[in-house]
């Protein structure tokens, strides 16, 4: 009973700012013995960077088919005349955007992978030993009133909240960018992968399909070339609508890329930005906090 009435005497003493403080450095020592915050974090982050990789693969795999639907050439002879077609290279701006996609896909994995490190070293053991020492430290000195050690105070006060600042700001990222993911990202992702999928699909089927059926030119009878003739309209049809099918396939990889890159330029550049801004305005309140009784 003496223990605690010294302490509600101390707070009491203590200021609005102290225990605010005091309650402050006590749930980062929680949070960081717990490691609840940061498993959950982890766990986020994980799912983050899998996506990343997984999105990173589907470009990929669309760059090669575009790039095969790119060099196939179509051999037709209409009327006997020999012509030489690449459908495919309607897919040339298409596959343009596609690697730069690819890039941005890399960078984003990337990205990911640098917090999945920062985090890994946030937790690592060593420094949550020392990361709690200096906790303790902060919570003592938010309680000595002696004039000789005032700067050292202040000082030891700022590198602590500075440092706990530091510490939660990889997690508290990938929190946040969980959240924003799950209200408004996750349908525009799982749609615009899905279709992307498809679409890959579809240019592989064309691109089995290539080769048509040419008459051959050195018959020269008339039921021949007449049936030259119609072979040659019907591969001319065909040719059409794979043209049709092809410019299909480009209107949505264009549509759904755009949609991936808004998803990830979110979740590795936007909110890690907008977070290091946070942390920049709040290591500048620190450095002009004033920790005087």
């Amino acid at each position: 009973m003496k223990i605690f009435s010294l302490l509600k005497n101390a707070y009491l003493k203590a200021g609005n700012k102290n225990l605010a403080l005091s309650v402050l450095f006590l749930t980062a020592i929680a949070l960081n013995l717990s490691q609840t915050f940061d498993t959950s974090s982890k766990h986020f982050i994980d799912k983050a960077f899998n996506r990343a990789l997984i999105t990173f693969g589907i470009a990929k795999t669309l760059n090669g088919v575009i790039s095969v639907a790119q060099g196939t050439e179509v051999a037709i002879q209409p009327a006997g005349i020999g012509v030489n077609l690449t459908p495919g290279q309607i897919l040339d701006p298409v596959n343009d955007l596609v690697e730069r996609f690819s890039w941005i896909m890399l960078a984003s994995t990337t990205s990911l992978g640098i917090q999945k490190m920062f985090l890994t070293m946030s937790i690592w053991q060593h420094f949550s030993y020392f990361f709690i020492a200096i906790l303790f430290l902060g919570l003592v000195l938010v309680f000595i009133k002696s004039k000789k050690y005032q700067q050292m105070r202040i000082f030891m006060l700022r590198i602590t909240l500075i440092l706990l600042v530091l510490r939660f700001a990889v997690p508290i990222t990938g929190l946040a960018n969980e959240f924003v993911y799950q209200v408004f990202l996750e349908n525009e992702y799982i749609t615009s992968t899905q279709q992307l999928e498809t679409t890959s699909e579809v240019i592989g089927e064309l691109n089995k399909n290539e080769q048509l059926n040419q008459p051959d030119i050195k018959k020269k009878s008339v039921w021949e070339s007449a049936k030259a003739f119609y072979n040659s309209t019907s591969e001319m049809l065909d040719i059409n609508i794979k043209i049709e099918k092809y410019k299909q396939a480009a209107t949505e990889t264009t549509h759904h890329i755009i949609n991936l890159i808004v998803v990830f330029l979110f979740q590795t550049i936007i909110i890690p930005l907008g977070f290091i801004f946070i942390i920049f305005a709040l290591f500048k309140y620190i450095v002009k906090l004033n920790f005087n009784h």
